[in-house]
């Protein structure tokens, strides 16, 4: 009796170590390098859980460069992200395993793929083709062997990155020379208090810049390479790349390369290329999903109540305007005067032109008080 009790236990250990065995061997699966790995993607139908898993594969692989669904294009939500472009984005991909049905009813698969970085950068450049190139401001603080450039000239690194990212368009910074050297006089050393951030902000303000790179490069010798006269030279590169018009941070990066050569100039560039070609695909990946073409307009306006700014949908002719992103209101009249955040294509005087060619729609006369670049201020009459 007891050797019958003993094997039925031995067979239910082995069966219990068998599945275990499985499951673990399932769960640690060998993945293949370069592919992205999705699970628990539902859908409605297998055409829905391929479309949704590729979409999943494209969030994971570029840093949600798929936000579900639009790129603002003369004020109107376009959908960036349709069957055929997934498909260019995505190749390699497969299910894993059978696809699950859930007690709702709801389908559930696991799957796999790459992502296709050439087919992005490709759509990036067409998407700058039609909404236009953001304006590239480089701020970079170099410590090259021991010695801090301040002149405020373009470095190494910023050669670099105008070079790796020929796309873009980047600003010369010669006019703000003297006065980053006289607001930095040490160079930009300290790029971990905000301040630096608010100050920098501040002085490139009417620059055009769009988008700012600030960062900092160190490079130094390492030494020689055994016996030989061969030194090796290591860059380290740490920056952010702000949205100017809301100091939002697009990406925070570091990075590190090494070159070795004869020749200390030759060494010292080679090792910086390699640390910013190292991250040049996640670069423009975090620029492709995070960076909205537009400036931030302040408009104010003055003389018209909040019941008859609603009646009128004056926010709603605002947004109708083509090349406005976006209508925000960031105070209702409480103070006699309206505030709106308007995001659009062009500057403040712009908006203002293409207002007044609506005024008829406004049903109101108005006036400007002060128009800049990034604020409006209307003052308006009584209509008919």
């Amino acid at each position: 009796m007891k050797s019958i009790r003993y094997r039925s236990l031995t067979f239910y250990f082995f069966l219990f170590s068998f599945f275990s065995y499985s499951c673990l061997m399932s769960v640690s699966e060998k993945k293949d390098p370069g592919f992205v790995y999705v699970y628990n993607i539902q859908g409605k139908n297998e055409e829905d859980l391929e479309l949704n898993a590729k979409r999943k594969i494209l969030e994971d692989g570029l840093g949600e460069l798929v936000e579900g669904n639009t790129q603002v294009r003369n004020g109107q939500l376009k959908e960036i992200v349709t069957n055929s472009s997934v498909e260019g984005y995505v190749f390699l991909y497969s299910k894993i395993g059978p696809t699950r049905k859930l007690s709702n009813g709801i389908l559930e698969i696991d799957a796999k793929g790459k992502v296709n970085h050439k087919a992005v950068e490709n759509a990036l450049k067409e998407r700058y083709k039609e909404l236009g190139k953001p304006k590239f401001l480089v701020l970079i603080d170099e410590i090259i062997l021991g010695k801090r450039n301040v002149s405020y000239s373009a470095g190494i690194a910023e050669n670099e990155m105008i070079k790796t990212f020929s796309e873009f368009d980047f600003l010369d910074k010669q006019q703000l020379s003297r006065t980053l050297f006289k607001e930095f006089p040490k160079g930009l050393s300290d790029l971990a208090d905000p301040k630096t951030e608010e100050k920098i902000l501040s002085q490139i303000s009417g620059t055009g810049a769009q988008i700012l790179v600030i960062g900092q490069t160190e490079i130094t010798d390492l030494g020689k390479i055994l016996d030989s006269e061969v030194h090796s030279y290591q860059s380290v590169v740490r920056f952010k790349i702000l949205d100017v018009n809301t100091a939002r941070v697009i990406a925070a990066e570091n990075s590190s390369g090494v070159s070795p050569h004869i020749n200390p100039e030759i060494g010292v560039q080679g090792s910086v290329h390699k640390a910013i070609e190292k991250i040049s695909t996640k670069i423009r990946d975090q620029i492709s999903a995070k960076w909205k073409p537009g400036n931030l307009i302040r408009v104010s306006l003055e003389g018209i109540g909040y019941e008859e700014y609603t009646d009128k949908n004056i926010r709603g002719i605002i947004r109708s305007v083509p090349g406005v992103n976006s209508v925000n209101e960031t105070s209702s009249g409480k103070k006699g005067i309206i505030v709106l955040d308007v995001e659009a294509l062009y500057s403040g005087s712009v908006l203002y032109q293409k207002l007044k060619e609506r005024q008829e729609e406004f049903g109101l006369e108005f006036f400007q008080k002060e128009t800049k670049p990034s604020t409006i201020y209307l003052i308006f009459k009584k209509g008919k």
